[in-house]
């Protein structure tokens, strides 16, 4: 080998870890995290501004969709969720109950979401509502969560549709068990944070039945992520009310 040719591998030789290690640090300077985030509270607010009766129930059972949209490389996120919905009346403005919502990732995954709720309404055209839950999901693991919302629109049971408007703020904390018994360390999904927006109608079917249709669009922020994403979810379904015999 000339001795030209053994300066050129010496040379190659000595690049490589040079190489190696700027790359290595390039990528540690700012990797993006693309997990998915700790699973939020349900968040459909299906149906008006209206609460349950005092001593009557309210029963709700819908299907969805719903999208995580991020900028790349995070790329999206997607699929289908079940909703059921209980809320009985303590008060003439105060109800009390929980939402249940199994949900379905396009990858075939699924996950379970539990929340107890209170609404209270302010007058009848406007409510105010709030809830804590909990999360375990196989492809987002466990996490805690809570949500706020104010809740506008019409209730007048004489016409066949009556439409409502919700704004809705909803936090994630990911935990490493369930409950978060051990939040700390490694390995559990990112909190995030969801403001939403979502507009409704309610169709009557009967007087104590009504069809319900909802979108939704609002934001997701994490401070693991690089950026913030979307979030979309249509929900159609059926409320009932369940009311007492006064006979």
């Amino acid at each position: 080998m000339s001795t030209l040719s053994r300066r050129i591998l010496r040379s190659l030789v000595l690049l490589v870890p040079v190489v190696s290690s700027s790359r290595v640090s390039g990528q540690t300077q700012a990797p993006p995290n693309c997990d998915t985030i700790a699973s939020p509270p349900p968040l459909a607010t299906f149906g008006g501004p209206a609460t349950a009766a005092r001593g009557e129930t309210e029963l709700g059972l819908a299907v969805g969709g719903y999208g995580a949209l991020y900028p790349l490389p995070c790329g999206h996120e997607g699929g289908s969720d079940w909703l059921v919905r209980w809320r009985r009346g303590v008060s003439d403005r105060i109800d009390l109950g929980f939402d249940f919502q199994i949900a379905n990732q396009g990858g075939g995954a699924v996950g379970g979401t539990a929340k107890l709720a209170m609404r209270y309404q302010v007058n009848g055209g406007f409510r105010l509502e709030g809830g804590v839950g909990a999360s375990d999901t196989g492809f987002a693991g466990h996490s805690t969560n809570a949500d706020l919302a104010a809740v506008i629109g019409t209730t007048n049971p004489e016409k066949n549709w009556n439409y409502y408007t919700s704004l809705r703020l909803a936090g994630s904390v990911g935990c490493n068990h369930f409950l978060c018994v051990s939040g700390s360390g490694s390995g559990h999904p990112p909190d995030a944070l969801l403001p939403l927006g979502a507009i409704g109608a309610a169709g009557r079917v009967a007087d104590n039945v009504h069809f319900i249709l909802e979108a939704g669009l609002g934001g997701i922020f994490s401070r693991q992520r690089p950026d913030p994403g979307l979030y979309i979810h249509l929900s159609f379904g059926a409320l009932f009310d369940v009311r007492r015999n006064h006979n």
